[in-house]
């Protein structure tokens, strides 16, 4: 972890940043927190509950899949809104999964693609912006750790306190993960930007028997959840067809939720699939 990461990420214990202290990483009460040889740490409350997380196969199956550049609409958008960014602070990605999409961002921070040439380049003068991977996944978060030399990675509980503390973050990615509104609005800096990106009806339509359908209510529930902290500042709907393989067919229904619903085994076809979704800014209320 990178140590100019540490006093953004606050203890789950106590609530206090984390400094190195001699060989391990902990806060000013004494609790203290070890760091895995594959760099990233593991942040979780006391109170533990049995959450489903990405498993290895999931992970893999998104690192594929992403790798090939199916999702690039989703990854330009982020981009763009990072991009434009001033609010200081990180960008913290939550249910990171391996770290793609922050990766992406964190790019769009060094060139700033659509931002005016007076446009600040960085979070503090001389600085370029920081991320922070958070993902219940250890599998994703191992990868993640490994995303852009900028970030770090963090096991930690989205549905808990987050381990950042308040106001750390000058952007907020959810992207397809559940949402805490009263923790987001904590971490985030008064002039910072939630980024949500959620799937729209007809979304991966073509894989309806091996996916899991989209909710019609989606737009409304995804409202009542940041709301009224929250205030919605823009919506774009991003619609786009993807041509493929049945090797990227599987690594699709695999690497979220469906993959706990198909049988093991099941074989894929080629197909022309439909992307469908809506990314959207918030800012806070």
């Amino acid at each position: 972890m990178r140590d100019d990461l540490l006093p953004v990420l606050a203890c789950p214990v106590c609530a206090e940043s984390l400094a190195r202290v001699d060989e391990q990483i902990g806060c000013a009460n004494g609790h203290r927190f070890d760091e895995a040889k594959q760099g990233h740490l593991t942040l979780l409350p006391a109170k533990r509950r049995a959450l489903t997380a990405d498993t290895p196969e999931m992970v893999d199956a998104r690192l594929r899949f992403l790798g090939r550049g199916h999702y690039a609409p989703v990854e330009r958008a982020i981009a763009a809104i990072v991009a434009a960014v001033p609010a200081p602070g990180i960008v913290l990605d939550v249910g990171s999964g391996p770290g793609t999409y922050l990766a992406h961002a964190l790019r769009a921070a060094d060139g700033r693609p659509g931002a005016g040439s007076d446009a600040p380049r960085t979070s503090d003068a001389g600085a370029a912006r920081l991320g922070v991977a958070l993902d219940l996944s250890p599998v994703a978060i191992r990868r993640a750790a490994r995303a852009h030399e900028r970030a770090g990675a963090v096991v930690g509980d989205v549905t808990e306190r987050l381990p950042v503390v308040d106001g750390a973050a000058a952007v907020l990615l959810d992207v397809f993960a559940p949402r805490n509104q009263r923790e987001y609005a904590r971490v985030l800096h008064p002039d910072g930007v939630l980024v949500v990106v959620t799937p729209r009806t007809g979304h991966l339509a073509e894989l309806a028997a091996a996916t899991i359908a989209v909710d019609p209510e989606k737009d409304r529930r995804l409202h009542d959840s940041l709301t009224p902290a929250f205030a919605r500042r823009s919506s774009e709907d991003l619609t786009w067809t993807m041509d493929l393989s049945a090797e990227d067919v599987h690594d699709v229904v695999h690497m979220g939720p469906s993959h706990h619903h198909v049988p093991e085994g099941t074989e894929f076809d080629a197909a022309e699939v439909t992307a469908a979704v809506t990314v959207s800014t918030w800012t806070p209320a």
